[in-house]
């Protein structure tokens, strides 16, 4: 993955892009000559998630100056598991789970609404608007019952995304297949592709 000649042409903002497969997403950006500004846990500005609140996401959406081209969503949140639909209530703390899984949507699912609308008309018109997805959003995919909230906030992600596509923004999807020794390459090609101006219509891309 050679890095280009023409850089930071138009603009990137991450979402949660600091570790992980995120490497090949920032390296396509700056190769399609993108100036990547990322929001997470290391990045332009670094966030504590599990503390991120919509005040103090406000106020670095605001210090975001540029004119936005291409914005990516890969943050997750995920609180639930298995063991809390046999657990006693008498064991679980229920009052802590339900603000775990409040704050899980929030980061989730509600975020990327929050984020587009607050930018308003930093977004560029035809702006590419993407989501990092899951099989979970197939309906015949096995084994969504050990991640209820997780699948529950992709598939929210997934209608996000479809209802994005009917605005003036070019929206797509990723369903990301990490056991494949090349997905990083396949995600690389995906995202260097759509910077390049490759149209999306709210299409899922799978790696």
């Amino acid at each position: 993955m050679e890095r280009g000649i023409h850089r930071f042409m138009k603009t990137a903002l991450l979402i949660g892009c600091g570790k992980n497969n995120s490497e090949s997403i920032v390296e396509a950006c700056e190769d399609a000559g993108y100036e990547v500004i990322n929001i997470g846990s290391v990045g332009t500005y670094k966030i504590e998630w599990k503390e991120l609140h919509i005040t103090e996401l406000h106020k670095i959406l605001a210090k975001v100056k540029n004119k936005i081209d291409f914005v990516f969503f890969n943050q997750n949140g995920s609180t639930l598991n298995p063991q809390d639909f046999t657990t006693d209530i008498d064991t679980l703390d229920l009052w802590a789970k339900i603000k775990a899984w409040q704050h899980s949507y929030w980061l989730s699912s509600q975020l990327p609404f929050f984020v587009i609308k607050t930018l308003g008309k930093k977004l560029r018109s035809k702006a590419k608007l993407g989501w990092m997805l899951s099989d979970f959003i197939n309906k015949d995919t096995q084994g969504v019952e050990t991640h209820p909230d997780y699948s529950g906030n992709k598939y929210t992600n997934y209608t996000i995304m479809k209802s994005f596509a009917n605005t003036e923004f070019d929206t797509f999807g990723i369903s990301p297949d990490f056991a494949e020794t090349d997905s990083a390459q396949k995600l690389y090609k995906i995202i260097k592709e759509i910077c390049d101006g490759k149209i999306c219509n709210g299409e899922v891309f799978n790696t």
